[in-house]
């Protein structure tokens, strides 16, 4: 299998007021195709910093990023906005849904904005995972649960190779928690990459590979099988 992410030496600083604060420090790490990684880490060690220079969503760092076999230093911004619609899909801890649009129609979003909307294909999509019931209904009508799968699904519209999910489960019990990580499993079980970051033991068990980071530092707890 391929490496679709390679990160060596990454580090990233943020500046609050007057002091310099180091989130991440030359962290090295990698994903090949197909694989299901989870990041573990307390709240504000720097998780969704990562995900956000993974998912080309933060550009300011030092060190070096390559996804699909392209270094992100060497990319214009037009060729990040084309590989992030085209290779990644993402799903957030808020399920981000429209209101004024259907379930439908929020999934089938990503490929309608990319000039090929197809509710047919969108449909199909949501059959797949067992939610053509909700296909009709509008975000405000249906649980939190299926808001989140419904989101899942949305990330998936354009068949994307990486999916990035930050927090997926930290909004839902327990119920809808495993639902949606069964769903992440699928994603991954059909051929694409998850990246996942969460604070959850539980969730991490899901995954294939695990890492902690803590302190600005990654380090895996749990290697290929």
């Amino acid at each position: 299998m391929n490496d679709i992410v390679e990160v060596r030496d990454l580090s990233k600083v943020y500046t609050q007021g007057h002091e310099q604060v180091l989130v991440l420090e030359n962290v090295n790490f990698e994903i090949r195709a197909g694989e299901f990684t989870a990041m573990l880490g307390p709240s504000g060690s720097g998780k969704s910093t990562f995900l956000n220079l993974i998912g080309l969503l933060d550009d300011c760092y030092s060190g070096s990023i390559t996804l699909f076999g392209s270094k992100l230093e060497s990319m214009g911004e037009a060729e990040k906005a084309e590989l992030r619609r085209r290779r990644i899909g993402f799903v957030f801890q808020f399920d981000s849904l429209l209101p004024e649009f259907t379930v439908l129609e929020n999934v089938d979003m990503p490929a309608r904005i990319a000039g090929r909307g197809d509710p047919a294909a969108a449909l199909a999509l949501l059959k797949r995972f067992g939610l053509e019931a909700i296909a009709r209904k509008f975000p405000m009508d249906i649980s939190g649960g299926e808001k989140q799968r419904a989101a899942i699904l949305r990330a998936l519209r354009n068949r994307p190779a990486l999916v990035i999910a930050d927090e997926p489960t930290g909004n839902l019990d327990r119920h809808n928690a495993v639902t949606v990580l069964e769903d992440l499993k699928k994603v991954n079980a059909a051929g694409a990459a998850v990246l996942m970051v969460t604070h959850n033991e539980e969730a991490a068990a899901y995954a294939d590979r695990v890492f902690h980071l803590s302190g600005g530092r990654l380090v895996e707890t749990r290697g290929r099988r």
